[in-house]
């Protein structure tokens, strides 16, 4: 059964939430866009998990490795989500501050992975698999055929844990839990009633419908 993370959390009583529902993940983003949120908000936002064993996940965007280190450090984070600048390079100076999980962002087409992704997987704790619409990959709320990229995704496997994100959302999570089997599912538009607002219902469908494998 998949993992489930909810990102792009703006508010305390969305991450109470998703630790109700037993989210493995909550995660909050230092990129850019709507849910973007400062030190204080992130704080906030970690701080409603309470003792939960929900794991706190930062996404970045093109921010110096320092910086990073920084901001993971004073949020006490346990995951590191990279959507640019995964080079080996980063990768290792990264590594040498930072003690928990360091993810990467794989921008997919319609129906292929990029270039690469088998070294960068060798790299990484984790890919994220995220859709990219015109240059840019999370909170577009686009899917990609899950089928088309399934033998590629299965080649990544053996190297590295696959969280898969990109327009899910509680009617098709089901669908590609079975044809992707990843190991965590990643939602943020697909259960928001506006930009950075979740809506309780739609997350608590969202997760009946991740662990149900059924289409609704």
């Amino acid at each position: 059964m998949a993992e489930i993370k909810f990102c792009g959390l703006t508010r305390p009583a969305d991450a109470a939430v998703a630790a109700e529902l037993g989210a493995a993940y909550a995660g909050v983003i230092f990129a850019h866009g709507p849910r973007l949120l400062d030190l204080p908000g992130a704080r906030a936002v970690f701080a409603a998990l309470g003792g939960t064993p929900v794991r706190r996940v930062g996404v970045f965007g093109r921010q110096p490795v320092s910086e990073i280190a920084r901001i993971a450090s004073d949020t006490s984070l346990h995951v590191v989500q990279l959507h640019h600048g995964a080079t080996p390079d980063a990768l290792l100076i990264l590594r040498e501050s930072f003690a928990g999980e360091v993810w990467a962002v794989l921008g997919v087409g319609r129906d292929t992975l990029p270039e690469g992704g088998e070294f960068l997987a060798d790299q990484v704790d984790a890919v994220v698999l995220d859709t990219m619409v015109d240059g840019r990959t999370g909170g577009t709320g686009a899917t990609f055929d899950w089928a088309g990229v399934a033998p590629a995704v299965a080649a990544l496997r053996p190297r590295t844990r696959v969280v898969l994100a990109g327009g899910l959302r509680a009617s098709n999570v089901a669908r590609a839990v079975r044809v992707l089997a990843p190991d965590v599912v990643d939602v943020s538009s697909g259960v928001e009633s506006a930009p950075g607002i979740k809506d309780p219902d739609q997350m608590r469908a969202f997760a009946a419908a991740a662990r149900s494998r059924e289409d609704r």
